[in-house]
């Protein structure tokens, strides 16, 4: 069991470390234009969250001009302003002592509740001062206990400049709040004016966790920056590893070179709006994508790979195969004309056996009267 903050403050400390707001200059947000959240899946990975302000004496020191509490409540404002309007628990504690926080050592002031932007803002700014000493253990405690049974996957953002803390107390703080959420609960402290001190700390809350991450605030401060850390938090990341706008988990061609032309399922698809072949026809419609194709290929000489012609439905499959083959060789012959290598390219019929559309519909057949190229990787 932990001492009372009240019982051991010592008659040493000044009146403005239990005081220290009153000198304070006042709270002016800073602009913030959040930037938007791009490549993550709709559904998150974070079901509830609670983000724990240091509203202690020593964040009321200046840094890069500003006030070091007003800094913090800025980080966690751009935030929130940043967080999709999912369907989130959230929750705010603040810990410190003193006037500034009514003789509490720690207090929840928003939640638990489904999240909502406009309240957990307001609570932030009704949070307009700080004072004595830094009981971070007791906001790691309020944070525990303000949790509901059966939360979900839960992040704890501990925002602070960690210093004048009894490390221990939180740490143990941390691994007690880690017995009993197990692997659904991560640490994520986030750091005004980074110390060598403060920063071994977040270490230690972090492993205490076993998940989360650390990072200074000054990296989180641009509205992109801020994007990338609430992506990274909250959100499960649409992984795109040949960044051809396919989510890897669909793509069926991985490794396209960048700046091609793919389809639905992320295959370099020489065609456009303009379907490529008629009805049993080999005959070339539209070269404006081969071209382009082309260009490409001969700007990146170590690209090798196979020109893969396709066909619809109609006819019998033995014919189809044969048919998209030679749609194959006529894209082949088409490209070592525009200046390709011919011993870079091989070509594959496959027929009707490779569909993308429905084969039941005009459209869909048209779909699927096409040559694809896959890059070698």
């Amino acid at each position: 069991m932990y001492p009372s903050i009240r019982s051991i403050a010592p008659a040493f400390l000044s009146a403005g470390l239990l005081f220290g707001c009153a000198s304070t200059p006042p709270y002016s947000p800073e602009a913030f234009s959040p930037a938007p959240l791009e490549g993550v899946e709709p559904t998150p990975r974070v079901g509830t969250f609670v983000v724990v302000l240091d509203s202690s004496d020593s964040m009321n020191e200046i840094y890069k001009d500003r006030v070091k509490h007003h800094y913090a409540r800025d980080i966690i404002s751009h935030m929130n302003q940043t967080l999709p309007t999912y369907d989130f628990q959230a929750g705010m504690v603040v810990f410190g002592t003193g006037r500034c926080m009514d003789r509490e050592d720690a207090r929840l002031v928003y939640g638990m509740t489904r999240y909502q932007r406009s309240e957990l803002e307001s609570a932030l700014n009704a949070v307009d001062c700080a004072s004595g000493m830094t009981p971070m253990s007791r906001g790691i405690d309020a944070s525990e206990q303000a949790l509901v049974a059966g939360s979900d996957e839960i992040a704890l953002i501990i925002v602070s400049d960690f210093e004048v803390v009894n490390s221990s107390y939180a740490v143990k703080s941390a691994e007690k709040m880690k017995s009993v959420y197990g692997d659904r609960l991560c640490i994520y402290p986030v750091q005004i004016n980074g110390t060598t001190g403060g920063s071994k700390l977040m270490g230690k809350l972090t492993k205490a966790s076993g998940c989360g991450f650390t990072v200074d605030a000054d990296a989180i401060e641009s509205p992109d920056a801020m994007a990338r850390y609430v992506k990274r938090v909250f959100m499960t990341e649409i992984l795109d590893s040949d960044g051809d706008g396919v989510p890897d988990d669909i793509d069926q061609c991985p490794g396209t070179p960048p700046g091609v032309r793919v389809n639905a399922v992320g295959c370099w698809v020489l065609a456009d709006d303009n379907v490529l072949f008629e009805v049993d026809r080999t005959e070339i419609r539209d070269t404006t994508m081969l071209d382009e194709a082309i260009e490409i290929l001969i700007a990146n000489p170590e690209i090798t790979g196979e020109i893969q012609g396709h066909t619809d439905s109609t006819g019998p499959a033995e014919y189809n195969m044969g048919l998209s083959l030679r749609r194959a060789e006529a894209v082949f012959d088409y490209m070592v004309q525009g200046g390709v290598a011919a011993e870079r390219m091989r070509v594959e019929g496959y027929g009707e056996e490779r569909p993308i559309a429905t084969n039941d519909t005009a459209e869909g057949r048209a779909q699927n009267r096409r040559v694809e190229l896959h890059p070698d990787r």
